[in-house]
């Protein structure tokens, strides 16, 4: 039979068993330690070696070295099974080494009540309760979602050493509760004095780290948020400067071309006040217009919206003072076309971009072939706008960049590489399409390239080029929408 003191012996080994077993448990928990150990017998032989160490450190020297012993080993064990410091380790055995202590005792506490319904006298009955509630309480306190994943403080890697002060703080506090709550007699307990002494030290030196800490973190902390706010108002003044000015100049872009628009139209109504005088110069210039074919303005098919009118015919008269074949295509009631895909305005602006884009390609081309075609309304069963010419291809970087940011190669020429932005922001806001077709390079039979603006309701952009290659190599192969021209 065995006899009391064999069976108190049992009970307390089962116990510091179950204690270490479930701190190994729950530091893992806390640290989110994802490392799998493949030597888990290796584990389990060391559990039960450091349970019956700490039972006979316990008998011996009392309950204040059993936590210490503890402590220490399971860090250390834990330290070489995660990798992490041993410094680390023991602080996340220490935390985890009070939370199972107050899991333990909460588990003693409810054992009251079934050893009241039922009578209980047996302590080894009694510790067969505890435990399945205590195991009961460990893992539902993971079951928590604040916890589940462990704490994010210990995770960090001590990065924060005031939270990890305060807590170790908290833990030491509640294992010296604990010990004291152990000791039967504390007016007796040889330890009393020397743990009392060593844990009024660690308070101490705690106590005056925390402060200094929080001090020097609170101080950081204001210069990091006065910079952060400084940054952010800086940020929001820069990108306020950046869009306004960029407004600006889309404004200024839209407003010159109405401006020259305005004044060919101007100008063509003073040429039509006939005064005797006016008459008789308009007789000759008329006579002068028979001799000379090449530079004769063809009246342009009408579309009866007079803003697209004034728009095509100064575009008209610029080609003829730049030498430049005009031809105008259209095609349907382009009146439908500004009441129900695009207003009348906008499409003014889109025409006025693209043929003005045409004219310095061309006047930057050596090629003989000096010509434009606009085709307007409906192509291929799309309400459309086609610019055809005969000048030199897009710069690559051009390509690259169009509708991202104001990008020209012919400032010297009056471009200033808001066109294409206009043209994306209509594009944007009517969920138009482009494409931008390079046919080849300049000959005198043929057009070198056309653009596209397709009001499909599709959002598209496409580039049909015979330099697809060396276009996605300057473009260091990202992706640009390019298909081969066949």
């Amino acid at each position: 039979m065995i006899n009391l003191n064999e069976l108190e012996n049992i009970v307390d080994i089962i116990k510091i068993f179950f204690i270490t077993l479930f701190t190994f448990y729950i530091e893992n928990k806390i640290i989110n330690n994802q490392r799998n150990s493949r030597h888990k017998i290796i584990i389990f032989i060391l559990i039960i070696t450091i349970t019956i160490l700490s039972k006979i450190i316990k008998n011996i020297y009392g309950f204040i070295y059993y936590v210490i012993c503890l402590i220490l080993s399971i860090g250390i064990a834990i330290s070489k099974n995660s990798k992490n410091n041993i410094g680390y380790s023991i602080l996340s055995t220490t935390i985890s080494l009070s939370i199972n202590y107050i899991l333990f005792l909460v588990s003693v506490s409810l054992n009251f009540i079934p050893n009241m319904i039922f009578n209980i006298d047996n302590n080894l009955v009694s510790l067969i309760i505890i435990l399945i509630i205590y195991t009961i309480l460990v893992y539902k306190f993971f079951k928590i979602k604040r916890f589940s994943k462990g704490f994010s403080f210990l995770q960090s890697r001590l990065k924060d050493e005031y939270i990890d002060i305060i807590i170790l703080n908290i833990s030491m506090t509640i294992l010296l509760g604990i010990t004291l709550l152990s000791n039967k007699n504390i007016l007796t307990a040889k330890t009393f004095t020397l743990g009392l002494i060593i844990f009024s030290i660690i308070m101490f030196i705690t106590i005056q780290k925390s402060l200094q800490l929080y001090y020097k973190q609170q101080l950081q902390q204001r210069e990091i948020e006065e910079m952060k706010k400084e940054i952010q108002e800086k940020d929001k003044e820069i990108d306020k400067l950046e869009k306004e000015n960029l407004s600006f100049s889309k404004t200024s872009h839209s407003i010159a071309h109405k401006q020259k628009s305005l004044e060919h139209k101007l100008d063509q109504l003073i040429m039509k006040n006939e005064t005797a005088e006016e008459i008789d110069i308009k007789d000759r210039i008329n006579n002068l217009k028979k001799e000379i074919n090449k530079n004769i303005a063809v009246e342009l098919t009408k579309t009866n919206i007079t803003q697209i009118d004034d728009m095509l015919n100064y575009m008209q008269a610029e080609c003829i003072k730049n030498k430049i074949d005009f031809d105008l295509k259209i095609n349907g009631n382009i009146h439908h076309m500004t009441n129900k895909f695009v207003e009348k305005e906008t499409l003014e602006i889109l025409i006025a971009d693209l043929i003005k884009n045409a004219i310095i390609a061309i006047n930057y081309s050596k090629n003989i072939n000096k010509s434009i075609l606009v085709k307007l309304g409906i192509i291929d069963g799309i309400y459309s706008i086609y610019v055809y010419d005969s000048g030199i291809e897009f710069e690559i970087n051009t390509l690259i960049n169009l509708g991202k940011k104001p990008s020209t190669t012919h400032a010297d020429s009056g471009g200033t590489g808001m066109g294409f932005m206009n043209t994306f922001d209509t594009l944007n806001k009517h969920n138009a399409s482009i494409e931008i077709n390079e046919i080849g390079k300049e000959n005198k039979d043929n057009y070198t390239k056309y653009i596209a603006i397709k009001f499909d309701n599709k959002h598209e952009f496409k580039i049909n080029s015979y330099r697809k290659e060396e276009i996605e190599k300057l473009n260091n192969n990202k992706s640009i929408i390019l298909e081969n021209k066949n």
